[in-house]
């Protein structure tokens, strides 16, 4: 529990309103969309990197845990706090467009829809595309590294960030600004992925692309995942936009037959791969057809979730491409033996595949959901794009994890008990 004087410290530097502290809603704040859940101290909201660095100069001084937040639509606990107080970045949301250089600046609490509406108007576009685009915030896009669509031909976020405003745990701003497609160094690049734990994303400069000058879906429908798979590898040879994937129960969910379901989104003209798609007797969607076919696809989760309690775990893995027919059939074994359902989609141009776990019962939720994180690690999987956080056996390159972490906090303030160090 934080002392009188430095919940009045707090109220001086944010103001009354932007202090919360003391009332229930903290338990809203000391968890995500994990299953994790922890303590929050105090909520604080910036309005600006002045406020967030003379938090951060304070919370070093005191030994305060600091956690940054943004939607908390994380799956691995990144915005779960540990005795800490939590940031949240949401007030920060200004969006600035420079059309002629193609980049956009964007504070970290700036939702990606409105960043990518922001973009429409000067036909502009942001390849990455999560399934929480609607919600999730740019900050937490960034320092997860996320991806969702379109990952095999245009990359992840990290591909588009140029420059950044970081406030460093010893409350030093350094901003890094990017106002060009090709930026030296590696600066930037150390805060995406970082999850919260080397500094606060306040606001990051992003590279984008002119607009494609046409889109289209094709939608292939297949009788069992072995036949899609066997399929997949012909498609992605080809270099489609992006490739989702429905299993049968999903796709009863949209109001589609029950089958196994790729959406290949091709923008402008692919000839080649148009023509393999033609192969394959698909259907193809444009205009307003293909937009709401996409609008259903995002309420997906949504859908899911009505189906029972739905427990956020054990759902997000990148599978090497040669085993994506092993992890589902695998998946499918390790359900019949909980009382649990399994839907599976996700972004096969990545290979990242998404299992839901749908139970009446969230313990049962949870044993299915470790059994899949014991079957990833077997398969050689890591965890996709929804962060590491608490879920570090997935980790890599640990120690110079640990390493630049010393050398950036040492005082250990910056979202502590994550990526194992």
């Amino acid at each position: 529990m934080l002392s009188t004087s430095l919940v009045n410290a707090l109220k001086e530097i944010f103001g009354e309103e932007d202090v919360l502290h003391g009332t229930r809603v903290l338990e809203v704040y000391s968890t995500d969309a994990s299953p994790f859940y922890g303590k929050a101290l105090a909520v604080v909201r910036p309005e600006s990197e002045k406020e967030i660095s003379k938090f951060l100069k304070l919370a070093e001084k005191h030994g305060i845990a600091v956690v940054p937040r943004g939607s908390g639509s994380g799956t691995a606990g990144g915005a779960v706090p540990e005795n800490a107080v939590v940031v949240d970045m949401k007030k920060m949301d200004r969006i600035e467009v420079f059309p002629e250089d193609m980049i956009v600046f964007a504070q970290a609490g700036a939702i990606i829809s409105d960043i990518k509406r922001e973009l429409e108007k000067h036909d502009l576009f942001l390849p990455p595309e999560p399934g929480s685009v609607r919600i999730a915030t740019i900050g937490g896009f960034v320092a997860n590294n996320g991806s969702g669509k379109r990952g095999l031909k245009y990359g992840t976020i990290r591909n588009y960030v140029v420059g950044m405003n970081v406030v460093l745990p010893d409350g030093k701003v350094v901003r890094i600004p990017g106002n060009t497609h090709r930026v030296p160094g590696m600066s930037c690049q150390v805060f995406v992925g970082s999850e919260g734990t080397l500094g606060i994303i306040a606001g990051v400069y992003l590279r984008v692309l002119p607009a494609p000058s046409s889109r289209k879906t094709y939608l292939i429908e297949f009788d069992d995942a072995g036949e899609m798979v066997s399929h997949l590898t012909g498609i992605l040879r080809h270099l489609p936009d992006s490739v989702e994937y429905i299993d049968e129960r999903c796709a009863s969910l949209l109001d589609f037959s029950e089958a196994h379901y790729l959406a290949v989104e091709v923008f402008g003209e692919n000839k080649a791969l148009e023509d393999h798609l033609t192969d394959l007797n698909c259907e193809m969607l444009e205009g307003d057809e293909e937009r709401r076919f996409w609008e259903r696809r995002e309420t997906l989760g949504a859908e899911i979730a009505r189906k029972g309690t739905r427990i956020y775990a054990g759902e997000d893995f990148a599978v090497p491409f040669s085993r994506i027919g092993e992890f589902i059939s695998s998946v499918r074994e390790a359900e019949r033996e909980f009382d649990a359902e399994v839907y599976i989609y996700g972004h096969l141009d990545t290979s990242n595949l998404h299992p839901a776990i749908v139970s009446e019962s969230p313990e049962e939720s949870l044993r299915l959901a470790e059994r899949l994180y014991k079957l990833a690690i077997k398969l050689g999987a890591t965890v996709g794009e929804h962060g590491v956080a608490k879920r570090w056996e997935f980790l890599k390159g640990r120690e110079i994890v640990r390493r630049l972490k010393y050398c950036l906090d040492p005082a250990g303030i910056m979202n502590p008990g994550k990526f194992g160090v």
